[in-house]
């Protein structure tokens, strides 16, 4: 495995677990930082970086708390939650600042996914220039399906969290598996091959899995979504950003593309692209879905990283 790995315990108890695969040679200090989507592990990023090998880069990423190899913080040890998005805020703080003091480690470049987009994007509205540039596939700013699902979906959290329920699944949740069977019309990838390789690792390391949603995981998202909107209609805020290229899957039924298009596409500092056809999950997608995403990672490389390029070189 590219990754080596390593423990860190953030300031509130919580032991994070976090990777490292190093850049090449003559790119020391060519570092992507990946925050992951919910339910994702560092093993899931194998070839996403050797695919960045390939291109002379590095990249860290680690295990939001509850989820991979990172400590669970309920009794039930499946169950993805969290009170406050301001816990994986503060699981990011505490990765940048120890791998820039344990392995003088900077990560000029962030790349993330789903969940993660929305991690970064509440950072970055404070913090600018965390980052020279941000990758963001598929970010979680709105729930994907109907207007009114989403919205049922908003009051039902809201509601049992209010009543001290937030420990609790969401209907339909708790039979939801990484290890059910690959079924053709599932809405994270279209890759069988890619779907059983992610159920062979979690076969072989069961401690890493995750389960469905809490209501407290979608209430603290729901939330966040809410602040960031009040955020981002503000032009002071929004023109602060730095460069952002955000891929979008075409065929993304569990993020709100709209909502994305609608709070993002007229911002001059970032660029939209959107491949058609693929489904939430673009890294574990087949082959020429990929490609797409990579041909558009190489370009943002090119535009605000042309440093690296010719260090690689």
């Amino acid at each position: 495995m590219n990754f080596s790995l390593h423990h860190v315990t953030n300031k509130d108890g919580v032991r994070l677990r976090y990777g490292i695969s190093p850049p090449s040679r003559g790119n020391s200090d060519a570092y992507v930082l990946i925050l992951q989507g919910r339910g994702e592990y560092i093993e899931r990023y194998q070839e996403t970086a050797e695919d960045l090998t390939q291109r002379g880069l590095g990249c860290v990423t680690f295990d939001f708390r509850g989820q991979g190899g990172s400590d669970r913080t309920t009794s039930d040890p499946i169950m993805g939650y969290i009170k406050d998005v301001t816990e994986y805020v503060s699981d990011t703080a505490c990765i940048i600042a120890h791998i820039k003091d344990q392995h003088d480690i900077t990560c000029q470049m962030l790349l993330t996914h789903s969940t993660g987009g929305l991690v970064a994007m509440k950072m970055l509205l404070s913090q600018p220039d965390l980052w020279k540039s941000v990758v963001m596939l598929a970010p979680f700013f709105g729930m994907g399906g109907p207007d009114w699902l989403a919205l049922a979906a908003q009051f039902l959290s809201a509601s049992l969290c209010r009543y001290g329920f937030d420990q609790q699944y969401l209907p339909g949740q708790k039979a939801l598996s990484p290890l059910n069977a690959f079924e053709p019309e599932n809405l994270l990838t279209s890759d069988a091959e890619r779907y059983a390789r992610n159920v062979a690792l979690l076969t072989a390391q069961p401690d890493l899995v995750i389960g469905g949603v809490s209501a407290g995981w979608l209430d603290a998202c729901f939330r966040t979504q809410a602040n960031l909107m009040g955020k981002l209609a503000a032009p002071a805020e929004a023109m602060s950003l730095p460069p952002i290229t955000m891929v979008l899957a075409g065929n993304d039924q569990v993020v709100s593309n709209t909502t994305t298009n609608d709070l993002f596409g007229n911002h001059p500092n970032v660029t939209m692209c959107e491949i058609p056809e693929a489904r939430h999950e673009i890294l574990q997608e087949q082959d020429y879905l990929r490609d797409q995403f990579w041909a558009a990672f190489d370009l943002h490389v090119s535009r605000h990283h042309a440093e690296w390029l010719s260090n690689a070189g």
